[in-house]
């Protein structure tokens, strides 16, 4: 059954009106506009944003500006900033401390230091140490760089004292299992200029770009199980990561969200959401498998995996 509306005068602003007798509204004698521009008082436990903000943070499927420093450049794997800093302001708050325990060039820390929130950086290679301090230096900024293994971020940063941590791992030993210039053959079909993949991150053997597939994987696990004990209860962490394809190695589709999702939960965490980051506009659209009966899509995304550390 309908419930009855009665018009009235608003008590606000003076405009009529009307409202189903049952409603706060009614009660309050209060217009829809009048009504609806009262002050959310909850208070925001997770982030800084708004109740509007958060809404528009929430998509599922997310595209980022591709704009690159030179430094991203040279490293050749990084993600967007403008991705950092879209993850660090819905799961952090000011002044909260964030890890990002594969640093690279150093994109989580600037986008960290850009919303006011501390950092803190691991890398093992020092070459791309030396461009995050620089650039870091550079903008007269102060972070915290251990130049060192992952696997030993124990040592230098306490148990539970980390709100937020956003990375991307190596990816095993793919920078060296795919072509260099993946579109080299078929640029005639695609609609984006082709680019080269980048180079491998180092040659040190301690380095996950450098292992067999497995052993990634474990030195992952082992690493996971360090994040976890580094972050504090009931926070988050977003790790980036993208399949691949070995068809030198008649190997058509490798699952490896699937497995770093399984070295999460492993470790203790709770998968609590994937979003997509489409990636379409900045890949080259390459045929493959023609003309053979292989057909093959093009990975244009990666994974946005977000695991909670629920206890």
């Amino acid at each position: 059954m309908a419930q009855q509306k009665m018009k009235f005068i608003c008590s606000k602003c003076g405009e009529e009106t009307d409202a189903s007798i049952t409603t706060e509204r009614y009660k309050k004698a209060l217009c829809r506009n009048c009504f609806g521009k009262r002050k959310d008082n909850r208070t925001n436990q997770l982030n800084d944003l708004t109740g509007a903000e958060w809404a528009r943070h929430s998509k599922s499927i997310e595209t980022y500006s591709d704009t690159r420093t030179q430094n991203q450049k040279e490293h050749g794997a990084c993600f967007p900033k403008s991705l950092a800093i879209h993850q660090i302001e819905i799961y952090t708050k000011f002044g909260d401390v964030v890890l990002d325990p594969f640093m690279g060039v150093g994109t989580t820390m600037l986008a960290t230091h850009e919303l006011g929130r501390r950092s803190l950086g691991i890398e093992l290679n020092p070459k791309f140490a030396k461009m995050c301090r620089d650039e870091i230096a550079n903008k007269g900024l102060c972070a915290t760089i251990y130049e060192d293994d992952a696997n030993n971020m124990c040592k230098y940063i306490a148990n539970e004292s980390v709100d937020f941590i956003l990375t991307s791992p190596p990816y095993a030993n793919l920078l060296k299992t795919i072509k260099g210039n993946f579109a080299y053959k078929w640029r005639e079909h695609s609609v984006i200029d082709p680019i080269k993949n980048p180079a491998p991150y180092s040659s040190n053997e301690r380095d996950i770009g450098n292992m067999e597939y497995d052993d990634g994987i474990q030195s992952l696990a082992n690493i996971m199980r360090k994040c976890y004990a580094v972050q504090k209860p009931n926070t988050y962490a977003v790790w980036i990561v993208k399949d691949f394809r070995d068809l030198k190695r008649k190997i058509p589709y490798i699952n490896f969200h699937g497995d770093v999702i399984r070295c999460a939960e492993d470790a203790g965490y709770t998968l609590w959401d994937i979003r997509i980051y489409d990636q379409t506009n900045f890949r080259p659209l390459v045929c493959l498998g023609y003309p053979s009966r292989n057909y093959y899509l093009n990975i244009s995304h990666s994974y946005m995996l977000v695991f909670k550390k629920t206890r």
